[in-house]
């Protein structure tokens, strides 16, 4: 029969008729009539263990009942059967608890009689519900523990951290641990769940349980975490997600310093485009003053000519390179600083830690920009030079019409 039927008959018998413990197990006094006994028969053929019908310290059998019409008899429900058919009985929370091996491994089928509280149920609510959550962080502290002390396979009686100095925290479990829900339980949970960063979460578990319970009295730790468990929670999830933040953050800036690099070889490489360039620049001074001369015939004329005509191409061919490549250099700085003003609304708590790489591409940028305007201001003196030169050259007497 299905197990929750089973137990549900135990709950009824236990509210009708009070169970009692005693050093075999259970048992119930009735008053023996024929509803009494067709009751107890059912009872036996859907597999309730009933061992034994007492009266009067003789033992009977169940076909021998009606003979007892009126009569008070007691009805045994032993242990050992129970066990067999994966059934246990408490007559309280207390008694359950005191069980140590439960704990970490709670019985299959159980009844807390006091309560008329059923596992498994259909409906987990209650102090059933915040004791399973309990057992299942029982088993979360024992897989982050550095050590336990174990009694037998299912019976541990303290975990030991070690983190600071050794935390031991006695596996000591009270009924009044059962009255409030875990807060934020299924945060913890959760995370552990998910398998990574295994153990940093660990190493956070016992900085956390460190701080909150070091300072209280051995036995009473592991109760104290469980009532002042929504800090635990709120602390360790909050470090986590610190820790995970700034996991992120470094794995940002080592791309952003990589980035950084780029942007260095892109900033040089303007610089190093228009540097070539610029050589042209003394070239041609030195070409015009060797070239130029005064115009005495039509051949020097066109000589200066031609030679004022290629200088001037030459300087607004460098004008529209060193605009274009200011035009580039303002790309690459935007880009930058927009990565930057991502990062910073991202992780603004950490924001100052690379902020100095925004500071040495801006200083690497205004430098490059000084450098095309000195640039700029060559090529103008160039051209302007080149004319002035030609001009002055040219046969001003004969063009005045002067002797």
């Amino acid at each position: 029969m299905d197990k929750l039927v089973l137990l549900t008959k135990l709950k009824e018998l236990n509210s009708e008729f009070s169970f009692i413990k005693n050093d075999d197990g259970y048992e119930f006094s009735v008053t023996v009539s024929a509803d009494i006994v067709d009751q107890l028969t059912g009872c036996i053929d859907s597999g309730i263990p009933i061992s034994d019908f007492i009266f009067n310290e003789m033992y009977i059998e169940l076909s021998d009942l009606p003979a007892y019409i009126g009569k008070i008899v007691k009805v045994q429900l032993s242990s050992q059967d129970l066990k067999q058919k994966n059934l246990s009985l408490y007559n309280e929370w207390a008694d359950f608890l005191s069980f140590k091996p439960n704990l970490l491994h709670p019985p299959e089928s159980f009844i807390i009689l006091k309560e008329e509280t059923i596992f498994p149920s259909s409906s987990i609510e209650g102090r059933l519900k915040h004791f399973i959550d309990i057992s299942n962080f029982l088993h979360l502290l024992n897989d982050n523990a550095d050590h336990s002390t174990k009694i037998t396979n299912k019976i541990i009686d303290e975990f030991v951290y070690l983190h600071k100095s050794r935390l031991n925290i006695p596996l000591i479990l009270k009924v009044e641990s059962l009255n409030e829900a875990l807060d934020g339980y299924s945060i913890v949970e959760s995370l552990f769940r998910d398998n990574s960063h295994r153990e940093q979460k660990s190493s956070i578990f016992k900085e956390v349980m460190y701080g909150l319970l070091i300072n209280i009295p051995v036995k009473d730790r592991l109760n104290y975490l469980l009532l002042n468990f929504g800090e635990f929670s709120k602390r360790f999830n909050e470090n986590y997600q610190l820790f995970v933040s700034e996991f992120s953050f470094d794995d940002v800036r080592k791309e952003y310093e990589e980035n950084k690099r780029d942007y260095l070889t892109k900033l040089n490489d303007i610089f190093s485009s228009v540097q070539t360039k610029m050589l042209g620049i003394p070239i041609s001074l030195a070409l015009a003053s060797l070239k130029m001369s005064s115009i005495v015939d039509g051949i020097s004329f066109w000589t200066n000519f031609l030679l004022a005509i290629s200088i001037t191409i030459y300087s607004i061919m460098m004008f529209m390179l060193i605009a274009n490549q200011k035009h580039t250099l303002l790309a690459v700085k935007n880009e930058y600083q927009s990565q930057m003003a991502r990062l910073k609304h991202q992780y603004s708590d950490q924001y100052e830690s690379i902020k100095q790489i925004q500071a040495e591409l801006n200083t690497r940028h205004d430098f490059q920009k000084k450098c095309l305007n000195y640039f700029y201001v060559m090529s103008a003196a160039l051209f302007i030079l080149i004319l002035a030169l030609f001009t002055w050259n040219l046969p001003w007497k004969d063009i005045l019409g002067i002797t």
